[in-house]
């Protein structure tokens, strides 16, 4: 029998609910197995391994749902092929593991493609070796794709804007790409189907812990749990975690411009090696855009002023235009930007953040207080289990692997039709198996139909369920996290920001004039991250970003 509708939707969540649910997690004598802090990948990932088995399971976040790290990457579910180079083959094999997995569970929301890294004379790998480590990456896959060389006038029919003459040919091989924030949110939904509780805008304060629980106490009141397991990612210091926290993680800031699709008309992924360094960028079409990224630089800032500079932009100019002189690669062609920051391991003076490992670390300063760091996307669910072994020893009961690798991330609602026409709008990428769900409320309403901005693939029906069932308190968490209209076109989203406070105030029951803060709120957000890389998002100008 087909699931009814109210079973595909996760509960109702809204800024109301989450105020309700408030009130009972801080009701005396309420002690929850697990208090996960920090709701971006891995923090999602191990709430919702505690809650598949059954632990009562309340996370924490003092901003949003993948406000740092997870909503900022290079999109992609993959193996990591400069891995190879360092040697960590370790690595490489659980990332290509958990891709089948992510594959397999989530339909539609990861999605295999062909992925073409191409190779210029000069480039530190000639193309004979690059063939032999995609091989290696094949057999590390399992087979699970297959690699293939391709001469340089073969690589020009396949992706005829690589037009330098110093093209010498490419290898084509397979991995898998995201919407890392929609990914991030769906493996939360699905931790709250098992009855996790999850709370945004509730920042942690300090850790303490008494003879029965850990007390965890925030602004506006105490919650207690038998575990805490502290998930910040890049924000992860020593004000929880006291001395273990000290140099625990190294930044490292990654930054990504989008373009219009007809300025850099890739016909799928491609992969350039940057020069004289032991890294590489992606140039990948994105619905009716195409992104570029990403920068691997330093990062001793305060993570929460982390930007998009003009350096960064025409550090990714100079890497990218040699390679497809005939793309519209310039700073005024840019409609959206991003910046985030990695969090790694620190592991000494590496000289090159590009070598550091992206493998994990837990640490556990006191019993039953646990840290993980490092990591990536792609491993979250592993990562989330190694955790979860401890807590179990912790609490005193047993644990299994591979609960989450056998169940589908997203509830399959194919039964309800299919998703035309609205496959242009990009709804299984962000929605995966539940797509046909939202397309037939938008079949039913063709006010749902239409799209948010013209020329974004962004339907009204994606507002109406991220307003009810996605846990948006703020405009920026509607138009950042749960649909990228800021990242696909920064200037189209600032233009319909203004409608869409009023929707998101109104959904919420709040006063009118709470739509004007909204949007002030929006935009100096954007100012702070893009306004140096986007000219017209910033109140002042200080004039246009020179091309390298």
């Amino acid at each position: 029998m087909a699931p009814s509708v109210p079973s595909l939707l996760p509960p109702p969540w809204t800024a109301a609910t989450m105020a309700r649910t408030w009130r009972h997690a801080t009701a005396e004598g309420r002690t929850f197995d697990v208090c996960v802090v920090g709701a971006g990948i891995t923090g999602a990932g191990v709430a919702r391994e505690a809650a598949l088995r059954g632990l009562s399971t309340l996370v924490l976040e003092r901003r949003d749902v993948a406000f740092g790290t997870s909503s900022r990457s290079s999109r992609l579910v993959h193996g990591g092929v400069r891995y190879l180079e360092q040697g960590d083959l370790g690595l490489v094999y659980e990332a290509l593991a958990e891709r089948t997995i992510l594959l397999r569970t989530a339909p539609g929301l990861v999605s295999p493609d062909r992925f073409l890294f191409a190779v210029h004379r000069g480039d530190r790998r000639p193309l004979w070796q690059l063939r032999l480590g995609l091989a290696l990456y094949d057999v590390l896959s399992g087979f699970a794709g297959k690699s293939e060389r391709l001469p340089a006038e073969d690589t020009r029919r396949r992706e005829p804007l690589l037009s330098s003459p110093d093209l010498a040919g490419a290898v084509v091989y397979d991995d898998a790409r995201t919407d890392d924030a929609r990914l991030c949110l769906s493996v939360l939904q699905d931790a709250r189907r098992h009855g996790a509780w999850v709370q945004t805008r509730r920042e942690v304060h300090r850790l303490s812990r008494t003879r029965e629980a850990w007390c965890i106490e925030t602004d506006d009141g105490i919650v207690r749990a038998r575990c805490v397991v502290v998930a910040t990612g890049p924000f992860t210091d020593q004000r929880l975690l006291g001395p273990a926290g000290r140099g625990l993680v190294q930044r490292s800031k990654g930054v990504h411009l989008v373009f219009r699709h007809r300025d850099v008309p890739v016909r799928g992924p491609v992969v350039l090696e940057v020069p004289r360094r032991k890294r590489i960028v992606f140039v990948v079409p994105w619905a009716n855009r195409t992104y570029v990224g990403t920068t691997d630089t330093p990062y001793e800032g305060d993570p929460d002023a982390v930007g998009v500079t003009r350096d960064d932009v025409a550090e990714l100019l100079a890497v990218v235009r040699p390679r497809l002189p005939n793309a519209r690669l310039v700073p005024e062609a840019i409609v959206g930007a991003y910046a985030g920051l990695r969090p790694l391991v620190r592991a000494g003076d590496t000289g090159d953040v590009a070598d550091v490992s992206r493998t994990h670390r837990i640490v556990e300063p006191q019993p039953g207080c646990l840290a993980i760091v490092g990591g990536k996307l792609t491993t979250h669910r592993r990562m989330a289990e190694d955790v979860l072994v401890r807590v179990a020893r912790h609490l005193g009961i047993p644990f299994r692997r591979g609960v989450s690798a056998r169940r589908p991330l997203v509830p399959d609602a194919s039964h309800l039709g299919p998703v035309s026409p609205f496959e242009a709008a990009d709804l299984p990428a962000r929605h995966g198996a539940l797509a046909p769900l939202l397309a037939a409320r938008a079949r039913s309403d063709p006010a749902l139909a239409r799209p948010v901005v013209p020329d974004l693939p962004v339907l009204e029906v994606e507002i109406e369920h991220a307003l009810a069932y996605e846990g948006c308190v703020h405009l920026d968490d509607l138009v950042r996290r749960r649909l990228p209209l800021a990242l696909l076109d920064t200037r189209a989203c600032l233009e319909a920001a203004p409608r869409l406070a009023r929707r998101l105030v109104a959904s919420a029951g709040r006063p009118p004039g709470d739509a004007d803060a909204e949007v002030e709120r929006l935009a100096e957000a954007i100012t702070r991250e893009v306004g140096a890389a986007i000219p017209g998002t910033r109140p002042t100008e200080s004039g246009p970003i020179s091309a390298p």
